[in-house]
C-alpha cells in the first residue's frame, strides 16, 4: 500500500482540528462516570440507586440544556456554543472540588456533588452538539456522517481514556485520593480546550428567510429514530452506571478497564465500517448493531465471569458504535439547513433521557433482584429498539415503493 494513502484526508483534518474539543469535554465526563458511583456507594455510604442517580443525574443538565444550545447554533454559531460547553465543564470541575470540603456531611457532599454533575452534563450539550455543527460547517452536509462518526469517536474515546483515569485518581493516596484531583484535573484540561477554541474562527449560521421551526415540531420530527436511540443507549447506561459496582460486588480488580474496552471497541467499528451506512442505510446498520449489542448485554447476564463481563462489554460497545450515526443522518434529514442544529439537539435528547432513567430505574432492578435481572433488563430494552427500527425501516421502504409508483404513474 502506498504511504501516501495512509494519510488523513484533508477533510479528516479539518474534522480533528475541533473534534478535540469533543474528546476534551469527553474524558472529563469519563473521569467521573466510575469514579462517582464508587465514591457515593463506598465513601458517602449511599445505596445503589443513589449512586446510579448521582450518576445519571447529569443527564438532567444535558436533556434541559440541549434546545438551548441547538437554537444557539443555528443563531449565533457553534463557536461560541463549544466554549461555553468547555467553561461549563470547568465549573463543574469547581463544583466537584467544592465538595471535597465537606466530607464530614454526606447529605451536603452529595448536593454539591450534583450540581456539578448538572454541569458536567450541561457541558456535553453544548460542547458536543456545537463540535458536530461546527465540523459540519466546516466540511459541508455531505460529510455529516464522516463528521458525526467522528465525534462518536472522540466522544467514547475520551470515556475509554477517562474511566480508568478516574479511578487511578480516586484511589491515590492521601488529600490526593477521592474526588480532589479528579476535580482539577476536569478544571485544567476544560480551561485550556476554551482558550484554544478562542483562537479558532467561527463560521456563521445558515442563513435562513423563513422562522426556525417550533422545537415540538423538530421534536416530532426526530421521535421515531429517537426513540430506537434511546432504547439502544440503556445497555450502554447499565455498563456505565452500575460496572464498576458489580466489580467491587464480585471482588474483581480493574473495572475502569471494562469502559475501556467498550470505547476501544466502539471506535474500533467506526474506523472499519465507516462506510456501511452509506453503503447499506441507516435503519439497516441499526438493525445489525442493536441486536449485536442485545447479545452482548445477554452474554454479561449470563456469564458470571470477570473474562465473560469483558467479552460481553466489548460487544457492547460493537453494537452501540455505529447506532447514533446511522439514525442521526435520518433524524436530521428530516429538517432544512438552518434547524440541524435543533435536530441535533433533540436527536441527543432521547440518548440524555435514556441515561438519566437507566441510573435509578436499573438500580431499582439491582436493588430488588440483581445484577443479572439488571443486564437482562437492559437486553430487553435494546431488544425492543431492534423491532422498533425494523418497524420504521419497513415503513420507509413502503414510503418510498409508494412514491415511486406514483412518480412511474405521473410520466406515464
Amino acid at each position: 500500500m502506498p504511504i501516501n494513502s495512509l494519510k488523513p484526508s484533508p477533510i479528516t483534518l479539518k474534522i480533528l482540528a475541533v473534534v478535540i474539543f469533543n474528546l476534551i469535554c469527553y474524558i472529563n465526563v469519563g473521569m467521573f462516570f466510575t469514579a462517582i458511583s464508587v465514591f457515593v456507594h463506598q465513601s458517602l455510604h449511599y445505596n445503589s440507586v443513589i449512586a446510579g442517580m448521582a450518576v445519571s443525574v447529569a443527564y438532567i443538565g444535558t436533556f434541559l440544556t440541549r434546545p438551548s444550545a441547538g437554537r444557539w447554533i443555528d443563531t449565533k454559531g457553534a463557536k461560541s456554543s463549544v466554549i461555553i460547553g468547555l467553561c461549563v465543564s470547568a465549573i463543574g470541575g469547581i463544583f466537584t472540588l467544592i465538595s471535597a470540603l465537606f466530607t464530614t456531611f454526606p447529605i451536603v457532599t452529595l448536593l454539591i456533588i450534583i450540581l456539578g454533575r448538572l454541569c458536567i452534563g450541561a457541558s456535553e450539550s453544548w460542547a458536543s452538539t456545537g463540535t458536530n455543527l461546527w465540523n459540519i460547517s466546516r466540511t459541508g452536509i455531505e460529510n455529516a456522517t464522516h463528521v458525526i462518526s467522528w465525534n462518536g469517536v472522540t466522544s467514547y474515546g475520551g470515556m475509554a481514556i477517562g474511566a480508568p483515569l478516574g479511578i487511578f485518581l480516586l484511589n491515590l493516596p492521601g488529600h490526593f485520593g477521592g474526588l480532589t484531583t479528579i476535580a482539577i484535573v476536569t478544571i485544567v484540561l476544560a480551561g485550556v480546550g476554551a482558550v484554544l477554541a478562542s483562537t479558532y474562527s467561527n463560521i456563521a449560521p445558515t442563513p435562513s428567510t423563513t422562522p426556525p421551526l417550533p422545537f415540538t415540531t423538530v421534536f416530532m420530527r426526530v421521535l421515531p429514530t429517537g426513540s430506537g436511540l434511546g432504547l439502544a443507549t440503556v445497555g450502554f447506561g447499565s455498563i456505565q452506571a452500575f460496572m464498576a459496582l458489580y466489580f467491587v460486588f464480585n471482588g474483581w480488580n480493574g473495572s475502569g478497564y471494562v469502559i475501556t474496552l467498550f470505547g476501544i471497541c466502539f471506535v474500533f467499528i467506526r474506523f472499519i465500517f465507516k462506510n456501511a451506512i452509506h453503503k447499506y442505510g441507516g435503519y439497516m446498520v441499526s438493525i445489525v448493531s442493536l441486536s449485536i449489542e442485545t447479545i452482548g448485554l445477554c452474554f454479561i447476564a449470563f456469564s458470571h465471569s470477570i473474562i465473560g463481563t469483558y467479552i460481553g462489554a466489548g460487544l457492547t460497545g460493537c453494537g452501540f458504535s455505529l447506532i447514533f450515526p446511522a439514525l442521526g443522518i435520518i433524524a436530521i434529514a428530516t429538517v432544512g439547513a438552518e434547524n440541524r442544529g435543533s435536530a441535533l439537539a433533540c436527536f441527543g435528547l432521547f440518548l440524555d433521557i435514556a441515561l438519566f432513567i437507566a441510573g435509578p430505574l436499573l438500580g431499582f432492578i439491582l436493588f430488588h433482584w440483581g445484577y443479572y435481572w439488571l443486564f437482562l433488563s437492559a437486553a430487553i430494552f435494546t431488544c425492543a429498539g431492534t423491532i422498533l427500527t425494523y418497524i420504521l425501516h419497513y415503513q420507509s421502504k413502503c414510503r418510498n415503493l409508494t412514491a415511486s409508483n406514483q412518480n412511474h404513474i405521473i410520466k406515464s
